[in-house]
């Protein structure tokens, strides 16, 4: 067949709610059949364009026996059974998938909704469409209902996405209604990734079966890369399917790599060879290598916490929810008054354009402070707080250039973070921000002493939690009896179980050498409410951030100081915070230095790996004695647990982070307490165990 002359490169733009719409460029042969001159490609073939659909999606997807099987296992329920697919193109696959649903319905009736969520970039118009769907005269029934609905000039659009002022622009869906509402097709007119980024899995329990349709990676290399490939692990489950026409190494890698166990089948007729595979998730981490995993002790009935911050709130609000009694020390005369003593501080978590150890962590720890904090006012713990979003701001062009990556590659769900532009952000911030940047919803801030005070009369009031005031510990010895002993300035005391959550507190103790943490002083500045800056409703994040007002007070900052130990507040520093604030934003609510009228300066403790630490003290020498020869071979496997020194636990080392993280770590401790399945995978425990940084030494022969 030869192709048609392609025209001019002319891309049709209709308007739709509030963004322009990319429609594709397409041509017409002889034969009427549909050519791309954008992607330089035939959408199906002439002849065999049927055949060749029902042969890679529908009986690659089973689906035949796979809607049997889903309608005896739940033929009265209202669950969906959900078909995702990439490339909507022409819908050649749709309405196969629509005529043999009906074939099925006649002799099973079922009782659920077939729901089949797509995406397309570049739609066809209404025009070419119907063009195109004239070719298959024996879809004419499903063509006469799909085409009235199809009007990209009035889009339908499903949760109400444009009535929300928060929302992305992108996220427009045009929602048809077939069968008497038996079936649901939903196309995302954005680029595939953005599009399942966009979902989130609770909507209709997962997908049931993949179609990754659409453009060969040679022709649309931008669609075929790994952050689609985590977008459809991530709205999958155990038994997932999935189909392609495509066998390019760089999908069969993708797939494998996001949990999908990937096959090439071979055909007689048609495609030669095409993928089908399976979601199986990650395989159980139980073969882990000695040094990785945790040492499971006796349960404890009493535990001693060093601390009065959030590191400390948070650990014993886990301990005593599992029954164990727990005393702590604080060194001051009431709750908050070291990292935790700020007036105001931001939550939200650290995201990279691409998944790494450190911002999955981050995300869970998010997710689990967010869902936390809320239950706490639930149940009638108040502190000041406001949950209404953030806003990293692109203030320069390699952030708006990172902006690019998350908008046309997103790894992370819209519904956690999105790209904005600046009319957005000032609409949603109440500020002339005027810049584009990251939006993330569910973020917020708190006041952290009110929360720390909220967080232990929770704990206090489940029962068996004391706080000892004034009480600062001055050194800890191990003693033979295998207790330890705390000197105190209201004299010694003996322990069998201690949590440090000390902060920059633990540089000072002699048992925690072995970690290398460092102090970070940062000041933080309250300036003025304004008349340009009263009407803030999210927090700004820069190189420094700017919340929103209590009590006609922002809290801007904050210094980042490495190697500084002062806590007493200096002039400078308050200039600097407002300066920093001017420079990148320019003066949005119009301050002088005379607006600032306090600031307070504390010290965050930090890991060199910028996670934190959490869980038993490792013992150095037995770790030597017990890897040592990870120097000559890094991948060699000990079956042999770390060696710790028993009874003695730490949670510290979170940065500035630790509104996003206490939480999540306080129930990864209590978990290894008293031996219960852990929150996170084995993996990101040992990333976050204190044992990592001896290894990673062990490993290139740091250690003498």
């Amino acid at each position: 067949m030869s192709k048609p002359k392609p025209s001019e490169q002319k891309i049709n733009s209709q308007s739709s709610g509030n963004s322009d719409i990319e429609t594709a460029q397409i041509e017409f042969d002889n034969n009427g059949l549909p050519y791309s001159s954008l992607f330089d490609d035939i959408y199906f073939d002439y002849q065999d364009g049927c055949s060749q659909s029902i042969q890679v999606f529908i009986e690659g997807n089973d689906l035949d026996n796979q809607w049997l099987e889903y309608q005896q296992q739940n033929g009265t329920t209202d669950s969906p059974f959900v078909i995702g697919e990439t490339g909507f193109g022409t819908g050649l696959n749709f309405f196969l998938t629509l005529q043999r649903f009906v074939e099925f319905s006649k002799v099973h009736e079922p009782h659920w909704q077939l729901q089949f969520i797509t995406t397309e970039k570049y739609p066809m118009t209404e025009q070419d469409l119907a063009k195109a769907l004239a070719l298959w005269p024996e879809f004419k029934d499903f063509t006469d209902e799909f085409l009235p609905q199809y009007q990209l000039s009035k889009l339908q659009l499903d949760n109400g996405h444009l009535e929300n002022p928060q929302s992305n622009s992108i996220d427009k869906i045009l929602t048809i209604n077939m069968l008497e509402n038996k079936v649901k097709l939903m196309i995302h007119l954005q680029d595939a990734t953005a599009a399942f980024a966009s979902i989130e899995p609770d909507k209709f329990d997962y997908v049931n079966a993949w179609f990754l349709d659409g453009f060969a990676p040679k022709k649309n290399p931008k669609m075929w890369h790994k952050g689609l490939f985590m977008q459809l692990g991530r709205l999958s489950k155990p038994g997932t399917s999935l189909a392609t026409f495509t066998v390019a190494g760089i999908v069969r890698r993708g797939l494998q790599e996001q949990g999908f166990a990937v096959t090439r089948k071979k055909h007689q007729q048609y495609k030669s060879q095409t993928l089908v595979a399976t979601y199986t998730g990650f395989p159980k981490e139980d073969n882990l290598n000695g040094y990785k995993c945790r040492v499971s002790p006796n349960k404890p009935q009493h535990v001693t916490i060093v601390g009065g911050g959030l590191a400390s709130a948070c650990a014993a609000y886990s301990l005593v929810k599992r029954g164990i009694k727990v005393n702590v020390f604080c060194q001051d005369k009431e709750l908050a008054q070291g990292a935790s003593a700020n007036a105001i501080g931001a939550i939200y978590p650290l995201l990279h354009q691409q998944k790494d150890e450190i911002s999955e962590f981050y995300q869970a720890g998010f997710d689990y402070a967010i869902k936390f904090y809320q239950d706490l006012l639930s149940q009638g713990f108040e502190y000041t707080h406001g949950f209404d979003g953030l806003i990293e701001v692109a203030y320069k062009k390699a952030l708006e250039q990172r902006l690019e990556i998350f908008k046309n590659k997103p790894v992370w769900p819209q519904t956690l973070i999105s790209v904005i532009d600046a009319e957005q952000a000032n609409a949603i911030s109440g500020m002339a921000i005027n810049h584009p940047g990251l939006w993330i919803p569910k973020a917020g801030w708190v006041s952290p002493p009110e929360l720390v005070k909220a967080i232990f009369a929770a704990a206090q009031q489940i029962g068996q939690c004391k706080v000892k005031y004034n009480t600062q510990v001055e050194s800890i010895e191990k003693m033979v009896n295998g207790r330890f002993l705390l000197n105190t300035n209201k004299g010694l005391k003996q322990i069998q179980t201690l949590v440090l959550c000390t902060g920059a507190d633990t540089l000072s103790l002699d048992i925690a050498d072995a970690l290398p943490l460092s102090i970070v002083r940062g000041q933080v500045s309250q300036i003025q409410t304004t008349t340009a800056s009263e009407n803030l409703k999210a927090v700004i994040c820069h190189k420094g951030y700017l919340t929103p007002a209590v009590n006609d007070l922002h809290c801007i900052g904050a210094t980042f100081d490495k190697r500084d130990s002062d806590t007493s507040t200096r002039d400078a520093d308050d200039a600097y915070n407002l300066e920093t604030l001017t420079r990148l934003l320019g003066n949005i609510g119009n301050w002088n230095i005379d607006d600032v009228k306090g600031a307070k300066a504390r010290l965050r403790c930090c890991t060199p790996d910028h996670l934190p630490v959490v869980g038993a003290m490792p013992d150095v020498e037995g770790h030597k004695q017990t890897y040592q020869h990870l120097s000559k071979d890094k991948n060699w496997r000990f079956e042999q647990s770390p060696p710790v020194i028993d009874g003695l636990y730490i949670m510290t080392g979170m940065g500035a982070r630790g509104l996003c993280s206490a939480p999540l770590l306080g129930e990864i401790l209590a978990c290894e307490l008293v031996n219960e399945a852990y929150p996170v995978s084995a993996e990101q425990l040992f990333q976050l165990s204190p044992n990592r940084f001896i290894i990673r030494d062990l490993i290139r022969n740091r250690v003498s």
